[in-house]
């Protein structure tokens, strides 16, 4: 993959996009949570991004805490310093002018990784201090990677048979430039370009910067868990089934950190099968309220990406008349009502294609609250 990416033109995009997305977040709530985090935006590789740099800071507090004056290898303290850190993060909490940089981060690094993924996979190999690449690196890597995962995949399994637990950086990046152009490991690029211009257009014209532009627009004890467990409840593990080398050992008092990059175990009683972080396409039905589960609010029941889909797609990108449309949809007694509405109202006014996936998404939603 050849393309170039216009640095001022990916600033621009990415602080459009963030802006977007704070001011919607924030008009009726001071802090976001880190459940919040995981359904923050329609692109779930930005979501990722934030959640991978609280993930780094958290290790970060984790190692800081250490002092030379205690024994911190002692099994009770391990135990109780991993049960406090991993509490702490189940009580993630940001104001917006702390989230701010770290979406703006994640977008441009989403946006990278879609058109430039040597790029992004180089940046992330030299950004750890350490002049080596370890297999705990590259499964990190490679957990917190949804666009051109099976790229990142590939670059893991190309040190497991290395037969080594490390790589230096540059053998590293060396093999990523020698798999970015074999057939299979790169996804299509449309689906996730819809994702982000759900939130804000995109404009590929001043994005990209080389010769391929135009055809990069088509293309039973009680254990303690921590937060971060919870991120990939759905997501694919690493595809270490072919991996005959052993894992290395964590130091202690950072075990518990490593499951964040561990093989899903659905055998295991884990916070990873608590969350479903994967963010839901406009066709996922299933996603988009096929729960049988009845909602008191239709209003309090449509997680952000879809409402930027009903916003965008069914009521001409205007929010308030969204948000008048589901009041009037919550106020009604019946399903019957709230459907003579959206027929008979909203879909007349609005053009509305009755079959498309945004109409059956608030369909089912609206369904939810009176079956």
């Amino acid at each position: 993959m050849s393309n170039s990416l216009n640095s001022i033109a990916l600033n621009q995009y990415a602080t459009r996009f963030t802006t977007t997305v704070l001011n919607e977040v924030y008009r009726s709530q001071d802090i976001v949570t880190g459940s919040e985090i995981l359904k923050l935006t329609p692109v779930r590789q930005v979501n990722l991004g934030i959640l991978n740099r609280l993930f780094e800071q958290w290790k970060s507090n984790a190692e800081s805490f250490r002092s030379v004056y205690f024994d911190f290898e002692q099994e009770e303290v391990k135990q109780a310093l991993d049960a406090f850190m991993n509490t702490a993060s189940r009580y993630i909490s940001v104001k917006r002018a702390d989230l701010e940089p770290l979406l703006l981060d994640s977008v441009k690094d989403a946006i990278t990784l879609l058109f430039t993924p040597e790029v992004y996979l180089e940046s992330k190999i030299r950004g750890n201090s350490d002049a080596e690449f370890t297999r705990t690196r590259a499964e990190q890597l490679v957990k917190y990677t949804q666009i051109h995962r099976q790229l990142g995949e590939a670059l893991f399994q190309k040190l497991v048979d290395s037969g080594s637990d490390s790589a230096y950086q540059t053998q590293a990046i060396s093999w990523v430039y020698e798999l970015k152009n074999q057939d299979g490991l790169l996804d299509d690029k449309e689906p996730y370009l819809g994702e982000f211009e759900s939130v804000f257009p995109i404009n590929l014209s001043e994005l990209l910067i080389n010769e391929n532009k135009t055809q990069a627009s088509v293309a039973p004890k009680t254990e303690s868990k921590s937060f971060f467990d919870s991120a990939f409840g759905d997501s694919e593990p690493v595809h270490a089934e072919r991996v005959t080398a052993p894992a290395p050992k964590l130091e202690p008092g950072v075990a518990v950190l490593s499951e964040i990059v561990s093989k899903s175990n659905p055998e295991r009683d884990s916070l990873n099968s608590s969350f479903k972080v994967e963010v839901p396409k406009p066709s996922d039905d299933k996603a988009y309220g096929t729960i049988p589960v009845r909602v008191e609010s239709i209003a309090a029941s449509i997680p952000l990406g879809q409402r930027f889909m009903f916003v965008n797609q069914l009521f001409s990108k205007n929010s308030e008349h969204f948000e008048k449309a589901v009041y009037e949809l919550d106020m009604v007694k019946s399903f019957e009502e709230a459907q003579d509405l959206i027929w008979h109202r909203y879909a007349s006014k609005y053009a509305w294609d009755v079959n498309g996936d945004a109409v059956n998404a608030l369909l089912n939603i609206v369904r939810r609250k009176f079956n």
